[in-house]
C-alpha cells in the first residue's frame, strides 16, 4: 500500500508539472485569494517616490467588507495624485518547462464598491480605473525612470493595453451612481494578452494583476480571484 501511494504521488506530481509542454494541451492555473496571499506581493508604480506619503498606498490580504466579509481577497488602495498611477499584486507561475513558449489568457474576479456612472476628477472613479493582467517571464518590477516609478515590462498606459498586458475592464459595479456604495463582486471575462510568454531558466512566469487609474483620488479594490491559461505555441 505504501508503494502504491508513492507511485500515485510521483503521477500526479509528474503529470501537473509536464502537462503543458509534454501533452501540448493547454493548462489553466487558479489562484482563489480567499485561501490566502499565495505568494503574492504588492507594488506600486508611476508616482514619484519622494513624495510616496501623499499617494497613501495600502496594500496587504484581508477580510472583505460587508455584505462580503466572509470571504477574504487582495487589497489594493491609494490616492492617485499622478493621475496616473498603477497599483499591482505579482505573484510567481511555478513548475513550467524553462524555455516553452505559451499564449496566455488571463481573468479576475475582484470586489468594488465604486457605482457606474459617476463623474470625479481627471475621470469617472469607476469607468477610468482599469485593471490590468497579465503573464511575463521577467519577474515585474517599478524601477526608477528620472523621478518617477515605472514598470519594467510593457503594461500600456490607463485605458490602452500594453504587449504584456491586457485591459479586462473597469472597476464600476452593477450599481448606479445615485444608489448608496455596496461592495460587489464582479468577474471580469477572459483575455489574450498580445504577446504570449516564454518560460525562463527555471520554470518560472509571473503572473501579474493590477490597477491604473486615471481618477485623481482614492480608488479601493480587492482582487478575490484569478486565472491564467496557458497553451504551448507552435514550435514552443
Amino acid at each position: 500500500m505504501t508503494l502504491l501511494i508513492g507511485l500515485l504521488i510521483g503521477v500526479l506530481s509528474t503529470g501537473c508539472r509536464s502537462l503543458p509542454s509534454d501533452t501540448g494541451e493547454a493548462v489553466t492555473f487558479r489562484f482563489d485569494f480567499d485561501e490566502g496571499p499565495l505568494g503574492f506581493v504588492a507594488g506600486f508604480a508611476d508616482f514619484p517616490p519622494a513624495h510616496e506619503e501623499i499617494y497613501e498606498l495600502t496594500s496587504g490580504h484581508r477580510a472583505l467588507p460587508a455584505p462580503l466579509e466572509s470571504r477574504s481577497g487582495l487589497f489594493l488602495s491609494g490616492v492617485n495624485r499622478s493621475d496616473d498611477l498603477f497599483m499591482y499584486f505579482k505573484g510567481p507561475i511555478d513548475g513550467l518547462t524553462p524555455g516553452a513558449s505559451y499564449a496566455v489568457e488571463v481573468s479576475v474576479e475582484i470586489a468594488t464598491s465604486t457605482p457606474g456612472g459617476c463623474v470625479g476628477v481627471g475621470g469617472a472613479p469607476g469607468e477610468s480605473v482599469w485593471i490590468k493582467a497579465g503573464v511575463t517571464a521577467e519577474e515585474p518590477v517599478a524601477v526608477m525612470e528620472g523621478s518617477h516609478l515605472r514598470m519594467n515590462i510593457d503594461i500600456g498606459r490607463q485605458s490602452n493595453g500594453g504587449t504584456q498586458a491586457v485591459v479586462l475592464g473597469n472597476v464600476a459595479n452593477s450599481r448606479q451612481c445615485e444608489q448608496s456604495r455596496e461592495w460587489k463582486l464582479k468577474a471580469l471575462e477572459s483575455q489574450s494578452t498580445p504577446a504570449g510568454t516564454s518560460v525562463s531558466a527555471d520554470g518560472r512566469a509571473w503572473l501579474l494583476i493590477g490597477v491604473d487609474s486615471g481618477f485623481e483620488s482614492r480608488t479601493e479594490v480587492y482582487f478575490t480571484r484569478a486565472s491564467v491559461t496557458l497553451t504551448p505555441s507552435a514550435g514552443g
